[in-house]
């Protein structure tokens, strides 16, 4: 949701890329390099050390990005997008973050029945599982 709110700030694609490995420079380009610990929470070891081969990159501030932007706006945004997912705002605070709340309702949000667990990788499935998956998914 975050990349929204950045492209609608900009209102261009704010990480554009030819590929995975290319839209993963551009992100890094404006995040910054990941720290040791964010690297932690990457389980795929082979991603892990892509991004431990790469130079360090400093983080982009917002505002440099968006000088016009409502700096509300920007706090809710560096909240969002953060690289660790475990350290991102939850979508509860992110609905009642300043730069919402006069839209928030607490009383009338759906909620899930049950959390959402992924706990597998895609990338390491062949094609044809992958596609049945999707096909499965789909069909429901």
């Amino acid at each position: 949701v975050g990349w929204h709110l950045a492209e609608m700030l900009s209102n261009r694609p704010i990480f554009p890329g030819k590929h995975y490995l290319d839209q993963l420079n551009h992100i890094l380009g404006i995040l910054g390099s990941p720290s040791q610990e964010d690297l932690n929470c990457i389980i795929n070891i082979k991603a892990r050390n892509y991004l431990l081969s790469l130079p360090l990159r400093c983080k982009v501030p917002w505002n440099r990005l968006f000088p016009n932007a409502d700096p509300k706006a920007l706090d809710l945004l560096d909240k969002m997008l953060t690289f660790n997912p475990h350290k991102r705002i939850e979508v509860e605070q992110a609905l009642a973050h300043p730069y919402l709340e006069q839209y928030y309702d607490p009383t009338d949000e759906p909620v899930a029945e049950a959390p959402f667990k992924f706990d597998m990788e895609l990338d390491d499935l062949p094609k044809e599982t992958l596609k049945a998956l999707i096909f499965e998914e789909t069909a429901r």
